[in-house]
């Protein structure tokens, strides 16, 4: 395998890993949220990791329609991602948003680099899947930071 393919893959499966670990967040805060504006936080997070979902099935799709596997168990999801897990009792529902925010931003970033990487490996049906993902990261921590302003 060629260095960029191996390099566009281990984009791919970052950004798989830490999509996984944002939706699992992501529920966490749908469920454990409290405050003044929890109705329209509650269908803020649902939107989202219903999004989140779709996209893990098909960059999980695609790193499989490219000849390779994806991580297998939390564990391995944990390992190849760059976000941390929350921790109960831990935050408060402000900072819980902040967290989320944060890992938008840094999927959008990561988004980048695996779309770059596949550019490099002439995989322009990756690439065109990242940018995506880059916009979708965008606009959901906007939408989130914009709650924390308020």
């Amino acid at each position: 395998m060629s260095t960029a393919k191996a390099t566009q893959l281990d984009g791919l499966t970052k950004v798989l890993s830490d999509s996984f670990i944002l939706y699992m967040k992501t529920y966490a805060v749908h469920w454990n949220y409290t405050g003044a504006n929890f109705f329209s936080i509650h269908k803020l997070t649902e939107a989202q990791y219903e999004e989140l979902a779709e996209a893990i099935d098909e960059i999980a799709e695609r790193v499989r329609a490219l000849g390779h596997e994806t991580p297998i168990s939390l564990g391995d999801v944990l390992d190849s991602g760059d976000l941390k897990e929350m921790r109960q009792g831990k935050l408060s529902s402000g900072m819980m948003l902040e967290d989320l925010a944060k890992g938008h931003d840094l999927l959008a970033k990561r988004a980048k680099e695996a779309a770059d990487a596949a550019d490099e490996a002439d995989d322009d049906f990756s690439n065109d899947m990242m940018v995506g993902r880059i916009g979708a990261h965008q606009k959901a921590a906007w939408m989130l930071k914009s709650l924390l302003k308020g």
